[in-house]
């Protein structure tokens, strides 16, 4: 049975940090706001209630994004600006740096694999970026171009990291009309060798995960205890062919959507999902009326509108921590960020909270404390994992690390099975050992086919398990 981050109950540490009502002081929604043509600002909006705001902090381009990393904020400046924004909220949020990333690029999303490597995707380009976010410099160019429409472009867009591995959302819209092509997919990047990976060996070419709809929008949500992705696939406009689709990160499979458009009554904005709820906005007339709905993510069935406004809204944000739902309304008369109670549904702001300029899009900006992680152990491990192959994909062979934890009995064996769940080699595991090494042959010596491959390593009460592939 899958696990599931969306548990109906609320662990007990988070309900009694709900129940004492508090945040830590230096936590804050940080959002990015715009005059829709000219220029964008920046505000910060207190967690509590009554939900103070200081405003025009920090001066950004027009069509902005935002991301927050190891206690930075990064502000992806989108059409005309073309270039990444490093404020520090410390000071301010002056600007530490900024750096393009071409001009006509039109960056859309900024994914971190460690203090000195990140990348970029860029919506008018076949090329993704891989840059240093200290320095600004361009570090090496990823063509996926083999992804491409007919007009040339694959149009990437929003990324996720999981395990290793850097996975790009392919959009695919051909000009000029803007119409979805099929198919969609999520590119899959080594960052070891910065080459595209092949998911499926079996078949010609290079694939990615094919997603079951298309025109995949907005910033995805990675469910990292169990790898899982979710994505809102729109489809086409007043069509209700999309929704928001769950994709398995380690097996590298799209399994369908959760809730669909049709179900939803409209055509897909930003989604959030977080404590056994999920929550969408859809627009369903030709005047972009949008909808905040709650839906059950276990049953795809809608269950209430809590929220309807005539502006555009332009994110969705669910912060677990405080139980809240912040939802970026940009109507013309009234713009500003509201805020929901996400057990209830009740809007906790009777008018939106003043942004200065309207709000193009806002992160919860949460410091690392010291001593919450153990050095070291996040750079051997990525978050949710605690075991990992390296090399992977590989070739010849690669080594499996794991680490069970304290109290977790000491593994005898790892066991290798092949993508149909049948048993490749039992390796045995010295005692003491926290890695062993596969030569990617069978329990026969021979050497295994391409493809995808499972380990299960069982340290009860701790069971360890991640995927592998091997190339040719």
């Amino acid at each position: 049975m899958r696990r599931t981050l969306f548990a109906v109950a609320v662990p007990a540490a988070l309900s009694l940090a709900l129940a004492a009502g508090a945040s830590r002081a230096e936590d804050r929604l940080f959002a990015v706001t715009t005059d829709y043509e000219t220029i964008g600002s920046c505000a910060e909006i207190d967690l509590d209630p009554p939900f103070p705001a200081a405003t025009g902090l920090e001066p950004v381009g027009a069509d902005p994004l935002v991301r927050f990393w190891r206690n930075e904020v990064y502000v992806i400046n989108r059409l005309y600006a073309d270039n990444i924004q490093v404020l520090d909220p410390d000071s301010g949020y002056e600007t530490t740096l900024e750096f393009s990333v071409g001009a006509g690029s039109n960056p859309q999303d900024i994914a971190f694999l460690a203090p000195d490597r990140a990348y970029v995707s860029r919506f008018e380009s076949a090329w993704l970026y891989e840059v240093n976010p200290a320095t600004g410099a361009i570090l090496d160019s990823i063509d996926l171009s083999l992804f491409a429409d007919a007009d040339g472009l694959p149009e990437m867009s929003s990324m996720a990291v999981w395990d290793g591995f850097v996975f790009v959302q392919i959009q695919r819209i051909e000009r000029p009309y803007w119409t979805p092509v099929s198919p969609a997919w999520l590119a899959v990047i080594d960052p070891s060798t910065n080459a595209l990976v092949d998911v499926d060996p079996g078949t010609p070419g290079v694939q990615g995960i094919e997603l079951t709809g298309l025109n995949p929008r907005g910033q995805m949500i990675l469910d990292e205890e169990n790898g899982d992705l979710y994505v809102a696939e729109m489809g086409e406009y007043f069509s209700l062919d999309g929704g928001v689709e769950r994709v398995d990160l380690n097996g590298w499979t799209a399994e369908g959507f959760v809730v669909t458009e049709a179900a939803l009554h409209g055509d897909l904005g930003p989604i959030a999902l977080s404590g056994g709820a999920g929550w969408a906005v859809v627009s369903d007339d030709w005047f972009f009326t949008n909808h905040l709905v709650a839906f059950d993510p276990s049953t795809g069935a809608l269950l209430d509108t809590l929220y309807t406004t005539t502006g555009y809204v332009s994110d969705l944000e669910a912060d677990a921590p405080t139980g809240r739902l912040f939802l970026c309304d940009r109507k013309e008369t009234a713009p500003g960020v509201h805020v929901f109670d996400a057990a209830s549904g009740a809007r906790l702001t009777s008018s939106p909270v003043n942004t200065g300029l309207p709000p193009a899009d806002v992160v919860v900006v949460r410091p690392i404390t010291a001593g919450v992680a153990t050095p070291g152990e996040e750079d051997r491990f990525p978050a949710g994992r605690a075991a990992r192959a390296l090399p992977n994909p590989f070739r010849s062979g690669t080594t499996i690390l794991f680490h069970a934890g304290a109290g977790a009995s000491p593994p005898a064996a790892a066991s290798i099975y092949d993508i149909r769940g049948r048993l490749v080699r039992d390796i045995p595991i010295p005692p003491g050992a926290g890695s062993i090494d596969w030569d990617g042959r069978d329990a026969s010596g021979r050497d295994a086919a391409p493809g995808v491959y499972f380990y299960r390593i069982d340290a009860t009460p701790a069971l360890l398990t991640g995927r592998m592939v091997r190339v040719r």
